[in-house]
């Protein structure tokens, strides 16, 4: 569903840019140039946010905001000049930023908030404070903008929801604490999380000299000292969250393939090999199988690489289909593999047939060029450490199936 936004401004090439801003942030945006306006839509929409100009002919000194406000809209605030006295009546009010229409920079930055707000809502956030009156007030700077809010009373209860809660990407934690103290739970979520994986966030209200240096010697991403500026709260936390989302982008082009976006051979190596040691340990068979288009290089001599490119795309969103709950990866070329994750044997080859049998029929329709194609299938399953001698013997298969007349499974 697209998200709404209200945009509450009665300059019109301000308000243009604005929801160019947000349009191409994903939004469908709606524009009210007078209080007045704004009042009528907030009554017709549900908004999922509101960015508010401070003045407007019909209310000069930021009556919208309450509007807004009043409406559970998480709201912006732009101005023209924040002066101390606009300041005073901007910060009365939980909103979730201000933002000075001063230059270029300005409508940058208010792009990335409107993209934040969105991604914030599968971001979750523990805070870790034996106050509970503190936990509230950050839990509240956290939930206007939108993050997922879990809660915890010590570092030792931390831990504990932690360990419930393995996707939770950020741990803003007290140090005065009993049982366990912030930088004492930060060397504990160190052993566990690096910090490509977690953000932590010490805060104190100690005037001790070298504790911010403590919480970072001991794994903190960052340090806050209490009483914190809300504002500067929200710009140290969406740095952690950004450099996290980076981190992620960063891995996942490291270990998807370009074209089909499946994972590659890289990180197919990576993870059976984790999974082949275990099952060997175990004395587990392991259950592969290889995959190759029939005759791909003629497919692209007499369609061109294009139309080649289209056929390894299909090919791959019908992986998706069929072995949901497995580990498929490009490993170059033409050429496929599945690392089955559970199912018998017996299963495991139905469900290949019943793959081979669909493209069979369906190909001609899954890309533009209708072009039919097919599939040869090695299969194996072996008490096996190493992914290499795995794949090797697969690949014996596969070159049998080939030998055989193709468009078969071999195991």
């Amino acid at each position: 569903m697209t998200r709404r936004i209200l945009i509450i401004e009665d300059t019109p090439t301000i308000a243009k840019v604005q929801k160019h801003i947000a349009v191409s942030s994903g939004y469908a945006a709606d524009i009210a140039s007078s209080l007045a306006e704004a009042t009528a839509l907030i009554s017709q929409n549900h908004y999922f946010c509101a960015v508010v100009d401070f003045i407007l002919p019909d209310a000069p000194n930021g009556e919208a905001i309450p509007c807004a406000i009043e409406a559970e809209i998480p709201t912006i605030v732009m101005t023209g000049n924040l002066d101390s006295q606009t300041r005073e009546i901007v910060e009365k009010y939980p909103i979730i930023d201000y933002i000075t229409k001063e230059n270029k920079q300005a409508y940058q930055y208010l792009k990335r908030q409107l993209q934040r707000l969105p991604r914030n809502e599968s971001v979750q956030v523990l805070v870790v404070d034996d106050s509970r009156q503190t936990r509230r007030y950050v839990s509240g700077l956290l939930e206007r903008h939108k993050y997922q809010v879990l809660e915890a009373g010590d570092g030792q209860e931390g831990l504990d929801v932690l360990q419930k809660h393995p996707d939770i990407s950020v741990i803003i934690t007290d140090n005065e604490m009993p049982i366990m103290s912030g930088v004492e739970l930060c060397g504990e979520i160190r052993r566990l999380y690096s910090n490509d994986d977690k953000a932590i966030i010490g805060i104190s209200g100690s005037h001790t000299s070298h504790l911010s240096a403590r919480f970072l010697k001991n794994g903190a991403n960052d340090y806050l000292r209490k009483p914190f500026n809300a504002e500067e709260f929200y710009c140290r936390l969406s740095q952690n969250v950004d450099m996290l989302d980076n981190i992620a982008t960063i891995r996942l082009q490291a270990n998807t393939d370009y074209l089909t976006k499946l994972p590659n051979r890289r990180y197919f190596f990576e993870q059976t090999t984790k999974a082949l040691k275990l099952r060997a340990i175990q004395k587990q068979n392991s259950t592969l199988a290889m995959i190759d288009i029939d005759h791909f290089k003629s497919i692209n001599d007499q369609y061109g690489h294009d139309a080649g490119d289209d056929v390894l795309s299909a090919l791959a969103l019908t992986f998706n289909k069929f072995f949901e709950h497995d580990l498929e990866a490009r490993l170059g070329g033409e050429e496929f593999a599945i690392f089955f994750q559970q199912g018998s044997i017996e299963d495991n080859l139905n469900q290949l047939e019943l793959f081979r049998q669909y493209l069979d029929s369906n190909s001609v329709s899954l890309t533009p060029h209708k072009i039919h194609f097919t599939i040869s299938i090695g299969f194996v399953s072996m008490v096996e450490q190493k992914i290499d001698a795995l794949l090797k013997a697969a690949d014996v298969k596969l070159y049998d199936a080939k030998e055989q007349g193709r468009n078969r499974i071999i195991h």
